[in-house]
């Protein structure tokens, strides 16, 4: 079985070889869809301007926003164990999450993640030498594993997700999995169902430590745009629809023509997932002869304003803020759901479809707790949304069950550093030796 598995790596190394060429032309389509940082393309190819610090380096791989704010707490503490942090993501909206969190940070470092082409992965190595690698939830590379294994660099994945999807995909490959999540030092998984479904792919050395999102501080809101926000939105009732999909925003406008026959006022702010579709929202808005402002073009929204596009990044904590209801999107259609926990920090009733698979832990807790409702369609939407506009104390005790029900199972990043102290140990002493015996730095 071994041997197949590394057939199998070997043949995805081969086709990562030969893809090469054709990699800077990935990266200049993904630029054109507004999906890469056109000033830093050339670090998803290896390529930095950067500096490596001196001194024990731990390499901290996320993909997205979610991700992101899920392992800086984990950042902040490696940092006061004597790291400095590499963080690497691959969109451009957690390079800004990144940018607005840690500007003030000295011991934390962004760069763009490298492309998993073996060439790519040894130059990337070669320059930053991390003293360790962890990696967020599901994001396994092979020819990243393949190459920190080779070079004797621990390397652990924290609050390790197995969604439904990912599960099936690598059970096609299940003669290769042992090979490579075999090489993985240690594999902290959020709960029982993920632990299982690791062991099953061949990883060894697995513990539950639970879900970093639940430890993730509530966003920092800027107390001067809050005020001014609130100022021009006056007593109008807000409705407010997060993180939303195409196909989505239909369903949110028919919830705002329902609510609007008893709230004539109603303001209602859609947050789409990908800002970069808030144009088609807004249009899609004006076409059924709703007044429609989008946040970049207009700023806050006039007394006039029906429907308020935000297409901006970072801002979700500040609309949570003025809004005492929101849906959580992705979850209408088979998405899979978005995290609720920013919009229960922010004290703001939840509401979501029934398609979380995602997160299916988190909204079971809420909904353990009376912390969330499940709407199907946007008549349901609008009845929630209408029960929490009349009922302002309905809301607030909804959002102060989801908030106690998520301190509850807090403590995921002091277990996890526990649990990661034997691989941190061996991580600082390994870069000591280097220090001590600089010849042995890998070429």
């Amino acid at each position: 079985m071994r041997m197949l598995g590394d057939l199998a790596l070997q043949t995805y190394w081969l086709a990562m070889q030969a893809a090469r060429p054709l990699l800077p032309l990935f990266i200049a389509r993904r630029e054109r869809a507004g999906k890469e940082d056109g000033l830093r393309h050339q670090e998803r190819l290896g390529h930095t301007d950067a500096e490596r610090p001196e001194g024990p380096l731990a390499w901290v791989h996320a993909a997205s926003v979610g991700e992101t704010n899920a392992v800086l707490p984990l950042c902040t503490a490696l940092t006061e164990r004597g790291f400095t942090v590499l963080i690497t993501t691959v969109t451009t909206t957690a390079a800004q999450t990144m940018a607005d969190k840690t500007s003030d940070h000295a011991g934390i470092v962004h760069q763009y993640a490298p492309l998993d082409e073996p060439s790519i992965i040894q130059k990337f190595l070669d320059h930053w030498q991390p003293s360790l690698a962890i990696f967020a939830e599901s994001e396994i590379w092979p020819m990243t594993i393949k190459a920190l294994s080779a070079r004797s660099i621990p390397s652990a994945i924290v609050n390790g997700r197995m969604s439904d999807r990912s599960f099936r995909r690598w059970r096609k490959f299940k003669s290769a999995t042992p090979s490579l999540f075999g090489r993985i030092d240690q594999v902290l998984v959020r709960g029982e169902e993920d632990l299982l479904r690791f062991q099953e792919l061949g990883a060894a050395k697995i513990a539950i430590t639970g879900n970093l999102k639940y430890d993730s501080p509530a966003a920092k809101i800027d107390p001067e745009q809050l005020s001014k926000l609130q100022r021009d939105i006056g007593q109008r009732p807000v409705f407010l629809a997060t993180s939303t999909h195409r196909g989505e925003d239909e369903i949110v406008l028919q919830a705002h023509a329902i609510l609007q026959k008893a709230h004539p006022n109603l303001l209602t702010c859609i947050i789409p997932r990908h800002p970069r579709r808030g144009e088609n929202v807004a249009e899609l808005a004006s076409q059924e002869g709703r007044k429609t402002e989008l946040r970049t073009v207009s700023g806050n929204p006039s007394p006039s304003c029906e429907i308020y596009v935000a297409d901006t990044l970072g801002e979700l904590g500040l609309f949570y803020s003025i809004a005492p209801v929101a849906l959580i999107g992705g979850s209408l259609l088979p998405v899979g759901g978005h995290n609720p926990i920013e919009a229960a920090q922010q004290g703001c009733a939840v509401l979501s479809g029934p398609q979380v698979f995602n997160f299916r832990e988190v909204f079971g807790v809420l909904e353990g707790a009376d912390g969330c409702l499940i709407v199907n369609d946007a008549a349901q939407i609008a009845a929630a949304v209408t029960r929490c506009l009349a009922d302002p104390l309905y809301a607030k005790s909804m959002a102060a069950n989801a908030t106690k029900s998520l301190d509850n199972v807090g403590g995921a990043v002091a277990r996890s550093l526990a649990a990661l102290e034997p691989t941190l140990a061996r991580a600082l002493s390994q870069s000591a030796e280097l220090v001590k015996h600089p010849c042995n730095t890998a070429a």
